[in-house]
């Protein structure tokens, strides 16, 4: 059977006609149709060069995901369809180095200084403690774009070491640039956190935070959530502290944000 390829405006009663009819993919992923969908919501899905495929038989070959997508938003897209794709080629179907989005937001000149580290502290910075499942690629863009000035501050002078500098770590600081007004006092901060020697008892806390996440190297706990917002709430606290000149030589459990958004400067934060 001969390949037929045309463009077709898919509409959610299509995509899921399609969708029903279908006997045979693999199983969905968790969050990517819904991340396709909030673009669609928003009218922030582009063109797509990959076409839906179909086999011979009528199942389809790639795009299910984009499928869903468009039932879950109710919003119809235009795509390529390629219709009769021989079962056999299903083999290679997905096999190629994907883009990431920092590949194509600077192919597609959306922002050509974008990086991996400023994508993920900026993430780190909007969400904080409450960690979203997903966020759609121009979610993560706005992010980047509201807090461009903190991020690049915090990773300019954040604090560094292996343990010590992570995107949690990183937000913690860009969040506390928001509010407070010594800069070259908050930047010292960094410092004394990454060399671990500080000049009396009133830089404690930045030692003492240094120390903490020191400690938790290699226990196989850095990664998990509930130790990153603790960590995040914990250094926030710390740099407090810090800021304050008051000691603090324990890091003990701190139940809410000492940076929240909600009290960041106007002036400082894109609305």
């Amino acid at each position: 059977m001969d390949l037929k390829i045309l463009m077709v405006e898919v509409t959610p009663i299509k995509a899921a006609h399609w969708l029903n009819s279908n006997k045979s993919n693999r199983k969905l992923r968790d969050g990517v149709a819904e991340k396709y969908a909030t673009d669609m919501t928003e009218g922030r899905w582009t063109q797509s060069t990959v076409p839906i495929t179909f086999y011979e038989d009528g199942d389809i070959a790639d795009g299910q995901h984009r499928l869903w997508a468009i039932v879950e938003s109710g919003k119809a897209q235009r795509f390529i369809i390629m219709q009769g794709l021989d079962r056999h080629a299903g083999l290679n179907i997905d096999t190629g180095l994907p883009r990431s989005l920092v590949d194509n937001a600077r192919i597609s000149g959306e922002n050509t200084e974008l990086s991996n580290e400023l994508l993920s502290v900026a993430r780190a910075v909007e969400e904080g403690t409450r960690q979203l499942r997903t966020a759609s690629n121009y979610k993560r863009l706005d992010f980047v774009a509201k807090h461009d000035a903190a991020c690049r501050w915090a990773i300019t002078n954040g604090p560094r070491g292996r343990g010590l500098r992570n995107a949690i770590t990183l937000a913690a600081v860009a969040r506390a640039w928001y509010q407070e007004k010594d800069e070259d006092k908050l930047k010292r901060f960094c410092e004394v956190m990454s060399s671990g020697f500080s000049e009396g008892r009133h830089e404690a806390a930045a030692v003492a935070i240094r120390n903490y996440m020191l400690a938790s190297i290699g226990t196989g706990t850095q990664g998990s959530p509930a130790l990153w917002r603790e960590t995040f709430l914990k250094v926030q606290n710390a740099i407090s502290y810090f800021m304050k000149d008051k000691p603090l030589m324990v890091i003990k459990t701190v139940k809410d944000e000492v940076y929240p958004l909600s009290k960041a400067s106007k002036k400082k934060v894109k609305a």
